[in-house]
């Protein structure tokens, strides 16, 4: 199993060859969130892994920060030698993706966020957020585990696959992670991001589409894309899409 070597060991799969692309999950998923898009590997580099502690990446007993998260994105680029990389944050991996594209730019070739958001401002998302967090500190990871399986896919065997990935997450850090994607907000930052941005949003996932206008707002090349029937789960339950609609701008945008 491939681990980057300094501590925490970060999990991570590489597949295929080109530009690279680096998925980023949205905490306790890990990298099976984006097995569909490893059917991308006949055209990319696909990097996919788990944050520290989730799922397979090792823990720590210390307390977290969001940049850690960060610099773990650029650990796992160092330990396969890419020097550039398309950035895809989904949901939560999205602020990630973000930060990662002002903290490293030269080392950000383009930023894909799918259903992202600068902040999590609204209601629904903070409760979302509120939830993680209680659901992390009662330890009821398992329930966790359960319930984004199921959510996310329709296969008997990869929903079990995942759940029991998601099983070996660390309810402490996870606390944390939460807690620092519930305090994330770099709308005062967002102008300093130079490079073509993509959004892909389910078309029915509606409390999260008032958040392009800020990204238009503030950044120079942004370009949104709908999921016709879609909700949060783009990657998992509309994969097809949400891939050629990735390789379709990559392309557009001479990024591959």
């Amino acid at each position: 199993m491939p681990f980057t070597k300094d501590n925490p060991a970060i999990y991570y799969q590489k597949t295929g060859s080109g530009t690279a692309i680096i998925f980023i999950a949205p905490p306790a998923m890990g990298h099976l969130t984006f097995r569909y898009q490893t059917l991308l590997e006949d055209s990319f580099t696909v990097i996919t892994f788990d944050n520290r502690g989730d799922c397979s990446s090792e823990h720590t007993d210390t307390k977290l920060t969001f940049s850690q998260f960060v610099d773990d994105v650029k650990r796992v680029l160092d330990e396969n030698g890419i020097s550039q990389a398309i950035v895809c944050g989904y949901s939560n991996g999205g602020l990630i993706a973000q930060q990662f594209a002002l903290s490293y730019p030269e080392h950000t070739l383009a930023l894909i966020l799918i259903g992202g958001y600068h902040a999590p401002k609204s209601i629904i998302l903070r409760t979302e957020y509120k939830i993680g967090i209680a659901i992390a500190r009662k330890e009821w990871i398992p329930l966790l585990a359960k319930g984004l399986a199921f959510n996310h896919f329709s296969d008997k065997t990869e929903a079990k696959e995942i759940e029991l990935e998601i099983k070996k997450t660390n309810a402490d850090m996870l606390a944390q992670q939460y807690q620092l994607g519930l305090n994330y907000d770099n709308e005062d930052h967002l102008s300093h991001i130079d490079v073509p941005l993509l959004i892909i949003y389910g078309a029915t996932d509606h409390y999260v589409h008032p958040y392009q206008n800020i990204f238009r707002k503030k950044l120079k090349d942004v370009e949104v894309a709908y999921v016709h029937r879609s909700k949060h789960q783009v990657p998992t339950k509309y994969f097809h899409e949400c891939n050629a609609i990735i390789y379709e701008w990559t392309k557009r945008k001479q990024l591959k």
